[in-house]
């Protein structure tokens, strides 16, 4: 059976100092909202999907969250008087990436975030809201304006979390390079590790790009709910700004990936050549001495020549094998160089 988890209550009061009360019912989370006093609700639940509505119809929030979570990973509804924002958090567990949504409705003077458990980062932001809170503009007629501030560190709070699983697909990949390069022996299945890692970037970059729109659509919008003054709106470009370095860099590891994909490829492909190589060597060493063996055989009285024959027999075998194996040579597969793999890590430093 889902349910309401955790809420919690942050805010300024009407006199601009900050408040926080833990663990509180959701009736009296909604008691607690007032115009004038910015207020930020936290709610974590089992299911989001389940419980949304619920927390939305006690808050008075009359937007539908189903518009928000029909999204592909991240929705933008800007209606006037509320708005309306899902933006992905990327979760790993169980050798799977994946996204997790985290719902943000802004109206006047009222913040609400509803998430599972993976929004725990946000829930550490609420920790420090009052050192948060106090900075922002404390005029009542500024609501614009500081719960504007409020939702750009929300969102920043989970461009970092986000970037941090970027942190662990580039040590993963740092430390493939190594295997790759042959520094220790290692008895794992490369190509399926590869494969997981290109899985866990494209999540990423799919959450990044979201994000990135969402943030757009915030910046030039022009909601009802979102400030107009260009210096507080300079911070969604910051954000902006850490989003593109955070593609770039996914960019970076993807190349890496398709290098050490190809590393994996050459390397079977030189065994392959290798293979043939030898099969051909072998095919040959055999071929000419039975060849010599068969015409030998037409001649009369062959036993008497029996010595000389098989002299040159196993002559040939091995003046065969030498020239075919030198022969085959120019054919075969160049090994792989790490170069490429080294170079994109300094990259990614």
């Amino acid at each position: 059976m889902s349910m309401i988890k955790a809420v919690s209550v942050a805010g300024l009061e009407s006199e601009g100092t900050p408040f926080k009360k833990p663990s509180v019912q959701l009736e009296e989370a909604a008691r607690t909202i007032s115009l004038g006093n910015l207020t930020w609700i936290e709610c974590v639940v089992d299911s989001i999907t389940t419980e949304a509505p619920k927390i939305l119809e006690n808050l008075g929030i009359t937007m539908d969250s189903a518009v928000l979570l029909s999204g592909y990973v991240s929705s933008y509804e800007d209606r006037g008087e509320t708005l309306g924002l899902m933006l992905p958090f990327v979760v790993t567990g169980n050798s799977k990436t994946q996204t997790s949504p985290l719902l943000i409705f802004i109206k006047k003077d009222l913040i609400v975030t509803i998430h599972d458990d993976y929004g725990g980062k946000i829930a550490r932001l609420y920790n420090y809201s009052n050192t948060l809170l106090r900075k922002l503009p404390k005029d009542p007629q500024n609501w614009a304006d500081r719960q504007t501030i409020l939702l750009a560190r929300i969102i920043d709070e989970i461009s970092e979390t986000n970037f941090s699983i970027l942190r662990l697909i580039v040590e993963r990949a740092e430390q493939l390079e190594l295997d790759l390069a042959g520094s220790r022996q290692i008895e794992r299945d490369l190509s399926l590790e590869l494969s997981n890692m290109k899985t866990a970037l494209l999540t990423f970059l799919n959450a990044v790009w979201a994000t990135y729109d969402t943030v757009q659509n915030l910046k030039y919008g022009d909601a009802d709910m979102i400030s107009d003054d260009d210096a507080i709106l300079a911070k969604f470009e910051v954000i902006l700004g850490r989003l593109d370095r955070q593609i770039q860099m996914s960019e970076n590891v993807m190349q890496m990936i398709a290098t050490g994909i190809n590393v994996i490829q050459t390397q079977v492909s030189n065994k392959l050549a290798l293979l043939v190589v030898w099969f051909t060597v072998a095919g040959t060493a055999v071929l000419v001495p039975n060849t010599l063996a068969t015409v030998f055989s037409l001649f009369p009285n062959h036993q008497d020549n029996f010595g000389w024959m098989i002299a040159t027999i196993v002559a040939s075998t091995i003046v065969s094998a030498i020239v075919t194996y030198k022969y085959t040579k120019r054919w075969r597969v160049k090994s792989f160089g790490i170069g490429k793999l080294k170079k994109l890590k300094k990259r990614l430093g």
